[in-house]
């Protein structure tokens, strides 16, 4: 096993054993799809459809944990200590892999568009400003029924 800073072995020996488990964690991810129940109009039987759903870290990480392999990926994706830097380049790829199968799920219809845009970041935000003033006007109680009964001949768009 290889070592940690302070002589305590690592749990993922290598970043060519985190890339084993990642594709283990792909195959089982891909071949377990999601099912949602169908109905068919014509006969009212119930269906299951199998859902694909997109890999994630937290998935990777929660399969990692279920097979008793490690809690968590954190100091090996953020290097803790700079302990973890051989390990950068196949978390960068994994990284890549990720995105590549989210993006590419939602632009084909197979993901939820609106979620993973939000979870890559990829949402267009708009800021729209208005400067309305308002002005107080005197205006007696005749002239203000007249404002609203024109206000609401006004023709909506």
């Amino acid at each position: 096993m290889a070592k940690r800073g302070k002589g305590q072995p690592k749990k993922i020996e290598s970043p060519e054993k985190l890339w084993d488990y990642f594709q283990s964690y792909v195959e089982y991810k891909k071949g377990n799809p999601k099912y949602e129940n169908k109905a068919n109009m014509k006969t009212g039987e119930i269906i299951p459809v199998p859902k694909e759903l997109p890999l994630t870290w937290v998935g990777f990480e929660v399969w990692l944990f279920e097979n008793g392999i490690i809690n968590h990926l954190e100091n090996y994706r953020y290097n803790t200590g700079g302990d973890y830097s051989e390990y950068l380049g196949i978390i960068k790829t994994i990284d890549q892999i990720i995105y590549e199968d989210k993006f590419t799920g939602a632009s084909a219809g197979i993901f939820q568009h609106n979620i993973i845009a939000r979870d890559l970041g990829l949402i267009d935000k708009k800021e729209v400003k208005s400067d309305v003033k308002a002005t107080m006007v005197d205006l007696t109680d005749d002239e203000l029924r007249e404002q609203i009964e024109r206000l609401r001949d006004f023709p909506n768009e």
